[in-house]
């Protein structure tokens, strides 16, 4: 298994670097990602090549280690800022971004492609062949820092090509947009805007056609760097991007098809948050890496080891945090975890970025734990690798849904990312293992397909959709599903469209509730508040399950259920976590699943290797010590024997397995 570090040798000291080798080595480090930052130490000037700090870099570190490096495209260099400061991003506002952060281009730009493909290829004509570098990562975190989308004129001539050669007339634009609406009608493709700031809002199929279009520029540039590393780098080595999954608009599921694996950068809790993410949160970043990729396993290219913040600096990780949130990826997928960083930065905006060994350079406790941690997966984590990940529930997702609900968010409450977080957690919580599914996945061989917030439709994912609930198939809608067509305009169907006669259900009408607002479900003797969202549901033929406890609609359903062949199951409402809980949970065993609610923060996940099932119990709390009562016996995989009640500690990772038949 590879266990790693993002060590960056042009910011630390060259008498630094053999003891940072030889503290490499004690932690158990076999190899490094470096170089995603540095183009003008590569090329100081337009044209003029020095690979000479590198070449001694590959080599020293080389000697030790196998070495993953990056392009170094998500800083374009000042002097190409000043030569051609039109490749330069620009706001909605119509503002050119500065040069002095990073990300500071737009991929629409022909000028700035032409210097990343030169770079890339010198980059890769210089070490494409070298034994120890064993793959490359494109750029860093496309999109990331709200750089996923430029208003210029680069922009607009772009995006106005793209709509022509997907809409291909003018007559066809303007129908499936309805320009009509405000007298938006366009005689030719020039008067098409990107979308910048306005007095009101913009229309919505522009906005979503307008993310799709910024989404295929950025997998087209990172498919240039892709094709240009390709030919010139040995066959053994691989080509990643680490990703950042989030409203961007870009689509990761798509741009991970043109690389060999997904990576991931993994960072619970950053600057300035006060605690971190829930769990669920990055259970769910780590499916979403290892389903972009058809299930394949996945690198975590930055694993967060200290206190991180730019101006400000967040949360301190907790002793046993750094193990417990290595083991969750690994539980979920990852194969390789690189620790960001090795050391912290003396200078600039990175320096609060706090790593295993801090400005000090003392290796001290964060560093005794990466040790520990890396010694327990050097032991077991290629018999994990070896091990399957399987799931009896899958979770939609599509990231142009997101797009849309980002566009119109209906209530100042609402936020895709945590609402869906919910209704994904609902069914970690019952210590089942998740799939993440995107259009054009095979439904057929899940118990039980969750469809949270599906608002704007996908006809290839409804057409498969529709077919495994015809054929026996458990699904759970949640409220304001089958709202748009994938044009995103309303569908003139009686809500939720489509689906309205499988889920046995009609919604007639619905209340937007703001944060000031809210009304109440009531579930036999459990009674959640309702927030965001009410779907006022009539029956037509689904069982009720919970009604509404105010205002007019009181007793109206909220929640239901219709055996079609399988079971329909409807949630109408932002109801909270413990009613989830048992919505889900009953849903989940009548679909046959085993599902047990865990303890509060505690997870489970499920691997299955040859002849034994491997187990991993986490607690996330860092408070509270929790028991879960074990079924039969298991060993830990050192040996030990586990039965009875296990209990897990605050930040505890127990590691189980259990032999199983054939």
């Amino acid at each position: 298994m590879y266990l790693g570090v993002d060590y960056y040798p042009e910011q630390t000291d060259r008498a630094l670097w053999n003891e940072d080798v030889r503290l490499m080595k004690e932690l158990g480090v076999n190899v490094i990602r470096m170089a995603e930052f540095a183009w003008t130490m590569m090329e100081p000037a337009d044209g003029e090549f020095d690979f000479s700090f590198w070449d001694e870099v590959v080599e020293t570190f080389g000697e030790h280690f196998d070495i993953v490096l990056g392009t170094p495209t998500a800083t374009p260099p000042a002097w190409l800022i000043e030569k051609c400061p039109e490749i330069l991003p620009v706001t909605k506002d119509g503002v050119r971004i500065s040069f002095g952060a990073r990300r500071h281009y737009t991929v629409n730009s022909p000028i700035y492609r032409e210097y990343c493909e030169r770079i890339t290829r010198k980059m890769a004509e210089r070490y494409g062949r070298h034994p120890r570098v064993i793959g490359w990562q494109t750029d860093n975190e496309y999109g990331h820092e709200q750089s996923d989308r430029s208003y210029g004129d680069v922009d607009q001539v772009a995006f106005q090509a793209w709509l022509k050669e997907r809409y291909e007339t003018l007559d066809a634009l303007n129908a499936a947009w309805g320009t009509v609406f405000w007298s938006h009608t366009y005689t030719a493709w020039t008067q098409i805007p990107v979308p910048r700031t306005v007095f009101q809002e913009h229309n919505p199929s522009l906005l979503v056609d307008f993310d799709r279009f910024c989404s295929d520029a950025y997998r087209s540039f990172n498919k240039l760097q892709v094709d240009t590393l390709r030919p010139l780098i040995h066959e053994d080595a691989f080509i990643t991007h680490n990703l950042v999954y989030s409203d961007m608009a870009i689509n990761q599921q798509q741009m991970a098809q043109d690389l060999d694996y997904v990576s991931f950068d993994n960072y619970p809790v950053w600057g300035g948050l006060p605690e971190p993410n829930r769990f669920e949160k990055t259970a769910h970043d780590h499916d979403l890496c290892r389903s972009s990729k058809q299930g394949k396993g996945f690198w975590v290219m930055e694993q967060l080891s200290g206190a991180q913040g730019w101006s400000r600096i967040g949360y301190l990780p907790r002793p046993g945090h750094i193990r417990l949130w290595t083991h969750q990826a690994v539980a979920r997928g990852a194969e390789a975890i690189v620790y960001f960083r090795f050391r912290a930065a003396d200078f600039g905006t990175e320096e609060f970025c706090h790593g295993i060994i801090d400005h000090d350079g003392k290796p001290k406790r964060k560093f005794e734990e990466v040790k520990h941690v890396m010694s327990e997966l050097h032991a077991h984590g290629d018999m994990i690798n070896a091990a399957t990940y399987k799931s009896d529930v899958a979770v939609y997702f599509d990231q142009e849904n997101l797009w849309a609900w980002t566009h119109q968010p209906h209530s100042d409450a609402f936020n895709f990312k945590q609402e869906f977080v919910r209704f994904y957690g609902a069914a970690v919580r019952q210590g089942v293992n998740t799939d993440i599914v995107f259009p054009g996945d095979a439904l057929d061989s899940y118990k039980l397909v969750i469809v949270p917030l599906y608002f704007l439709g996908n006809d290839v994912f409804d057409e498969t959709l529709i077919d495994y609930i015809e054929n026996g198939g458990n699904v759970i809608f949640t409220y304001r599903t089958g709202v748009k067509d994938p044009i995103n305009r309303c569908h003139n169907l009686t809500l939720p469209g489509k689906f309205a006669e499988y889920a046995g259900i009609e919604i007639d009408e619905y209340e937007s509730l703001q944060t000031v607002q809210s009304n109440e479900v009531r579930l036999g003797d459990q009674v959640s508040e309702a927030n965001i969202w009410c779907d006022l549901i009539t029956p037509k033929g689904a069982e009720v399950l919970a009604t509404y406890g105010q205002a007019f609609y009181k007793g109206t359903a909220a929640i239901t259920r219709h055996t079609y062949k399988g079971d329909v199951t409807y949630i109408g409402s932002s109801v909270d976590d413990a009613m989830l809980d048992t919505v889900y949970h009953e849903a989940l065993t009548r679909a046959g699943i085993d599902a047990n609610r865990l303890p509060d923060d505690v997870e489970k996940v499920d691997r299955h290797g040859d002849g034994q099932l491997i187990r991993f119990y986490m607690n996330h709390s860092t408070e509270v010590t929790s028991s879960v009562e074990l079924d039969g016996t298991w060993q830990t995989l050192d040996g030990e024997t586990m039965t009875g009640t296990l209990e897990l500690e605050p930040l505890a990772v127990f590691l189980l397995k259990q032999e199983v038949g054939a």
